[in-house]
């Protein structure tokens, strides 16, 4: 039998063995087909575990294509349900902290001590000079000086059009400008496949490596792909290999997104995961050795320990404000501002009466050392009880003839003055703010001639004549409306001026003059003219007489009415009696 017949009969049998697969399993296999979907769930549920399994173990993919989709789940699911991960979460939240913090900290103390290494040794201080010489950055030279080899950043570039759909890189810098560098890749690429001789099997040519100075790129194309990595150092094969097994993984996963691929790179993010396998390095065998990091543990110490000294000095100046403050709570003395300047300098301004306790004693007192504490005084007069004590005691202390008791919040003055002393002292204690000061206050004062200092010196006795005269010129009765009668209140003040007058009659009579006491009354604007006259002297003269019953010589007394006195910036009107004291040398 002939080849040719042969060939006919194997034919013939194919026809027949055709149709029979159609009668048993349908056109284009569709009872099979039928069949499988059916009982997909079933097959597939037998053998999906220990599937994805064995294609785990074989090339790794299972995880890469699983954990996107994993990690855009949880996120969506953490995004709609926050609250129920806070409660599942809430029991790890201390055990995570502690171990980040840890981590954190040995990252930092593995940081600190190679920059410390890098930076202020002599072998850091020659890689600067090495690295300015080659004019590229101190982290690249220390990189190529630290690793054997290693892969910077890694570009996935679409074939036929050239976009970058993807970049992974060891520092976020280098990632900045991969849509720059990928396509200029591209346009090398097509330049060296348009312009040399195709290959022996027609093949156009393609860049395969493209070395600088600085680093390599490794190219690696695929049928829809192609991925370029940026190595610096000595690069190995296995660079290569990676290359070539993460595209094939890359063809498999994402076949028909490359075959459709219209500009929109957004499908390709997932691949972080296989390009990620891609930037392989490894350090030199001196880089290998694990440092202890003494240097960086020395700073550390050095900046927790000024940072503890800081603080004690900050402890210690709140301490000493908060001492400072009670001050304040002295009588005579208020704190308008108190501030810390710097680590350990107070200021203080505060204001103080003048017989307040002073600050430097105060301070003082309280072992509170004054070296750093800046004092700023302004005086003010102070009402508080204690104060107004200290401000008597001290007025009598150029009085040492007399003697002083409180009685609640009123002095008891008792002794012996002469008549000048007196007056002086009376004054002296008129003067004080806050006291209150009433003549009769020093009635049970006695006075001496012989006491009397200041009685040989007439221009002393004039003075306090003329003080004492003021007194009286100041004082004034006041009336209700269209009334003459005296009140309550006006009989007490009559009394006063009946010892302010009866002293200055004492102090006259020494200098040998005549006084006499001139009493005016006045009258408001309501009613008519002569009536307001009457009136006036009418107050006038009950006054006078008043003061006449009271021990005053009618003789001393001169009472006159004024009539209408229009005074609009009293309530009371003019509705008052006034004195004026008069006196004319007797000689």
């Amino acid at each position: 039998m002939t080849s040719s017949q042969e060939s006919q009969i194997k034919s013939s049998d194919e026809q027949q063995m055709e149709k029979i697969r159609q009668l048993v399993l349908g056109e284009d296999a569709h009872v099979v087909k039928q069949a499988l979907r059916e009982n997909a769930r079933e097959l597939v549920r037998e053998v999906f575990s220990e599937a994805l399994h064995d294609r785990e173990k074989q090339d790794g993919s299972v995880n890469k294509v699983l954990s996107p989709l994993v990690e855009k789940s949880v996120e969506t699911s953490v995004a709609n349900h926050s609250e129920q991960f806070v409660g599942y979460l809430y029991p790890l939240v201390g055990s995570l902290v502690r171990k980040s913090v840890t981590a954190f900290i040995t990252e930092l103390l593995e940081k600190t001590n190679a920059l410390l290494e890098n930076s202020f040794t002599v072998k850091g201080l020659k890689w600067r000079f090495e690295a300015r010489r080659a004019q590229v950055s101190f982290s690249q030279y220390v990189a190529s000086q630290t690793f054997s080899f290693r892969v910077e950043q890694v570009f996935l570039i679409h074939r036929e059009t050239g976009l970058l759909l993807n970049s992974m890189s060891q520092s976020v810098d280098l990632g900045a400008d991969a849509d720059m560098v990928s396509s200029m890749l591209t346009a090398i690429n097509d330049f060296v496949a348009d312009s040399f001789k195709p290959n022996a099997d027609a093949s156009e040519q393609q860049l395969d490596v493209v070395r600088t100075d600085d680093f390599t790129l490794l190219v690696k194309q695929g049928p829809k792909a192609i991925i370029v990595a940026a190595v610096t150092g000595n690069m190995p094969q296995r660079i290569a290999n990676q290359l070539q097994v993460t595209l094939e993984e890359i063809h498999k996963l994402y076949d028909q997104d490359l075959t459709e691929f219209d500009g929109d790179a957004l499908v390709f993010e997932n691949t972080e995961n296989q390009l990620r396998d891609c930037l392989i390095a490894e350090l030199k065998p001196e880089a290998k050795q694990k440092k202890k990091p003494y240097m960086a543990w020395f700073i550390i110490l050095l900046m927790i320990t000024g940072l503890g000294y800081l603080s004690v000095i900050r402890w210690q100046t709140d301490q000493l404000k908060t001492d400072i403050e009670k001050i304040d709570l002295e009588p005579g003395i208020i704190i308008t501002d108190i501030e810390v300047e710097g680590l350990r300098t107070i200021k203080l301004k505060v204001l103080r009466d003048p017989y307040a306790p002073s600050i430097a004693d105060w301070l003082k007192s309280k072992d509170i050392s004054q070296h750093n504490i800046s004092v700023t005084e302004s005086a003010y007069l102070s009402l508080e009880s204690e104060v107004v004590k200290s401000k008597v005691a001290g007025t009598l202390q150029n009085y040492p003839g007399i003697k002083l008791q409180w009685t609640a919040s009123q002095p008891i003055f008792t002794g012996s003055l002469g008549i000048a002393d007196k007056l002086q002292l009376q004054d002296e204690l008129s003067r004080i703010v806050g006291l209150g000061f009433t003549p009769n206050w020093l009635d049970d004062i006695s006075t001496a001639s012989n006491q009397n200092n200041a009685a040989d010196d007439p221009a002393i006795i004039r003075a306090i004549l003329d003080l004492n005269i003021a007194k009286i010129d100041k004082m004034s009765v006041s009336f209700d409306k269209g009334q003459s009668e005296l009140s309550p209140s006006a009989l007490n003040k009559l009394i006063d001026m009946r010892d302010q007058f009866v002293e200055v009659i004492k102090i006259a009579e020494q200098q040998k003059l005549s006084i006499g006491l001139v009493i005016m009354g006045a009258s408001d604007t309501v009613g008519s003219v002569s009536f307001n006259k009457v009136l006036s002297q009418k107050r006038a003269d009950n006054v006078k007489l008043k003061l006449q019953e009271l021990g005053i010589d009618e003789n001393r007394l001169n009472a006159i009415g004024l009539g209408v006195i229009d005074l609009k910036t009293t309530d009371e009107g003019a509705r008052k009696v006034l004195f004026n004291v008069v006196y004319f040398d007797a000689s």
